[in-house]
């Protein structure tokens, strides 16, 4: 099988027509025409994520999170992304970006963080960008479910804004940079919104606003490893999908 047919399937259920019009996805570096037999998939493509593909001697690398989003005026290997590039051309590796598609697609982000969640019967957050889900969850202290959310997902450090002494019933959740939801979520009553990306001066409204937020950091969406390897496992056995083993969260928890 070839490169090509691993994005064939993937596009079955994640297809590029979903991703937003500013989004850069699909191929970013090499050629689908090539045989392939190990695929790598992770979060995010550094330079420890190649190095990493190249030991297992990976014909290609899914990401979830583009390594080039904008035209670059130089490829300069000196530079952090110019030297990935020039490794993966060099050691023959594609490499394949599903972002904002993932995000929106039945399924993708949001259904597999309601899933991890335990959120009910997930529905549609913000109908205007089509993305996000809101649902349900047994009563709980808010303090109480933050801690599952970190224990659950991962994560040592998050980011709350709101009354500590709320009780969670209804959570809205948008993975990635979900500052623009935030009406969405308090539109839906929602007692906590759960994204990845919170701004500063939308912290300030939120908190005028009476609405809880918890930041979790983008490093929350390393569930597109393992959800987007099984898919593929599943349907494509002829294939090694692995997923990363690299911690490519640039903060440093203290």
């Amino acid at each position: 099988m070839n490169c090509i047919d691993v994005v064939r399937q993937f596009e079955t259920k994640y297809p590029k027509t979903l991703a937003y019009d500013w989004d850069n996805v699909g191929l970013q570096v090499g050629s689908l025409n090539r045989r392939c037999r190990k695929v790598l998939v992770t979060l995010d493509v550094t330079k420890e994520v190649v190095a990493e593909a190249i030991a297992m001697k990976a014909d290609m690398i899914l990401s979830h999170h583009p390594l080039l989003f904008k035209p670059v005026s130089t490829l300069a290997t000196e530079s952090p992304r110019g030297h990935v590039i020039a490794s993966l051309i060099k050691h023959d590796i594609a490499l394949y970006s599903a972002h904002t598609n993932f995000d929106l697609a039945e399924g993708g982000m949001n259904d597999v963080l309601c899933a991890i969640l335990g959120i009910r019967e997930p529905k549609l957050l913000d109908e205007t960008e089509n993305i996000g889900r809101y649902g349900t969850v047994d009563p709980v202290p808010v303090l109480e479910f933050i801690e599952f959310v970190k224990k659950t997902l991962g994560i040592a450090h998050v980011r709350y804004v709101g009354k500590t002494d709320a009780i969670v019933q209804t959570v809205g959740i948008s993975g990635g940079s979900g500052s623009n939801h935030v009406g969405a979520a308090q539109r839906k009553n929602c007692d906590l919104y759960i994204t990845g990306d919170v701004t500063y001066h939308t912290a300030l409204d939120c908190r005028q606003m009476g609405q809880n937020v918890l930041d979790v950091g983008h490093y929350a969406e390393s569930v597109f490893k393992a959800a987007v390897a099984d898919f593929l496992r599943a349907s494509l056995p002829e294939i090694e999908f692995a997923v990363s083993q690299v911690d490519t969260d640039p903060y440093l928890n203290r």
